[in-house]
């Protein structure tokens, strides 16, 4: 009897140094928040009209604060995952995402997830190719598409047409304005 409780203590102290170093493993190694700087597109677009061009760019940074923006209006983003903090890279068409998460209010983690950019009129829309957590793969079926809304931000006379992805860049062409929508545009 005495060897089957010793038996047990060994057995769940293992379990608890082994759920410890768990915990140890997935929490955050860097410390990410939700703070992001507004991006002036809609007057990026007047200009661009006064210009007489049918592109804008939006840069790496643009689309950063853009997915920020968009994660701090609304940060539950699955089944009991919050994010607490965020930083995107562009890749060309992928936009790869570093995620500073809060699981069930309780087990901080840091998740990677790989999406793929693709225009869906009106907003650009963050498909999921890859997720992990650390080093550790995560089904693609945990995580659902994010979209970041980009026509909210223009002045509604400009409807995007397509997208281009560049390195570092997304080049958004409009499709051409009546002279009416030009005249509301600018103002005139």
């Amino acid at each position: 009897m005495k060897k089957l409780l010793i038996s047990l203590f060994v057995l769940v102290f293992l379990a608890v140094i082994a759920g410890v170093g768990a915990l140890y493993y997935v929490k955050p190694d860097k410390t990410l928040g939700l703070a992001y700087d507004e991006v002036p597109l809609k007057d990026r677009a007047i200009d661009m009209a006064k210009r007489m061009s049918l592109e804008l760019i939006l840069t790496d940074d643009d689309l950063n604060n853009l997915a920020k923006k968009s994660l701090a209006d609304n940060p539950s983003v699955e089944n009991g995952i919050v994010v607490t903090g965020a930083e995107f890279a562009l890749d060309g068409d992928r936009l790869i995402a570093n995620l500073n998460v809060l699981w069930k209010d309780w087990v901080p983690a840091n998740l990677q997830i790989t999406y793929r950019l693709r225009w869906k009129d009106p907003n650009l829309v963050a498909v999921v190719l890859e997720a992990k957590m650390k080093d550790v793969p995560l089904p693609k079926a945990m995580f659902s598409e994010r979209v970041i809304p980009i026509a909210d931000e223009l002045p509604k006379p400009l409807k995007i047409e397509s997208m281009k992805w560049g390195e570092g860049e997304v080049g958004v062409t409009f499709r051409k304005p009546s002279l009416k929508d030009l005249q509301q545009l600018i103002g005139g």
